[in-house]
């Protein structure tokens, strides 16, 4: 499974593995996969099917409530997906990064912030694959893993990855466009990090179920769903003080009352909000545990 930030290269990876002479697609704002996408794909040389899982973008910028929700959707949509494609095990999960402009303190607390949303069980599963790294030497690469590992923000989370770092990249569309001689030195680095990935998630790794993670998320999900109910019940508490003031202050005093109308109105719509999200989280991992766990038996 690829999981990382949008325009890490997630998807670039999964044609890395397929077809090393592709080129990617024009650069866009925004992320080419909005879903998780599934695809299979044989390898004649080892005679394996590798299954591959696309995952959207985790852990962009946006309100932490809107973040937190976008996020769980964008994982149950990709469990419920394997789920459904008989897929029970998770093999290799690869955290994606990219390094272009250097080692990036938004992008490390993202990866933290990620680990810790899937739990540190998949450990024994992880690694890291820094992406756009198609021109980079050998020299360039160990600096880099050096540099990378004795960060102050990574090194917390360096442990997890015990699978280790790996490094992807693609031939480069504007040297393609130009011609540019140095393509086939991209062409020998990226084969490299291909065969390096393949032997990878060919090697012999327990996996990990699907369900396992669902079963240690659910208390992590308990505890926000708590969260949310504690919150709705707070803003009924605070609109009941609010209509208490509203009795007592002079009916005259219009400056006071509309301040307490608005005061009133924006509790009520972050009660509503707490408690939307609340039931949100407790239906839908619910559902999706009823359903792994009847896959399971089946």
């Amino acid at each position: 499974m690829l999981i990382g930030r949008t325009r890490t290269g997630k998807s670039t990876i999964k044609a890395l593995l397929v077809d090393p002479t592709k080129i990617p697609d024009e650069i866009m704002l925004k992320s080419g996969t909005r879903e998780p996408l599934f695809e299979s794909f044989h390898s004649l040389q080892n005679n394996i099917v590798f299954n591959i899982i696309d995952t959207p973008g985790l852990f962009e910028r946006g309100p932490k409530d809107e973040m937190t929700i976008r996020d769980n959707e964008t994982i149950l949509k990709t469990i419920s997906m394997c789920v459904n494609m008989e897929i029970t095990k998770f093999h290799v999960i690869c955290f994606c990064m990219s390094l272009t402009s250097g080692i990036n303190q938004e992008d490390i607390k993202s990866l933290e912030l990620l680990v810790d949303f899937l739990g540190k069980e998949l450990s024994d599963n992880s690694c890291l694959i820094i992406t756009h790294c198609e021109s980079k030497t050998k020299e360039q690469l160990n600096a880099l893993r050096k540099e990378l590992v004795e960060d102050m923000f990574f090194k917390n989370i360096a442990s997890f990855f015990k699978l280790g770092i790996f490094f992807s990249g693609s031939l480069n569309r504007d040297d393609y466009n130009h011609g540019n001689e140095n393509l086939l030195d991209q062409f020998v680095t990226i084969s490299e990090y291909r065969e390096e990935l393949i032997k990878l998630f060919t090697s012999e790794i327990k996996t990990y179920p699907i369900c396992k993670m669902l079963f240690n998320r659910s208390s992590h999900v308990a505890d926000i769903q708590k969260q949310r109910e504690k919150e709705a019940n707070e803003r009924t508490e605070e609109q009941q003080r609010l209509i208490d003031q509203l009795t007592t202050i002079q009916a005259n005093d219009q400056a006071q009352v509309k301040e307490i109308v608005q005061r009133y109105r924006e509790s009520v719509r972050r009660e509503e909000k707490a408690r939307a999200e609340s039931k949100y989280y407790m239906d839908s991992y619910e559902n999706l545990l009823r359903y792994v766990e009847k896959k399971t038996n089946d």
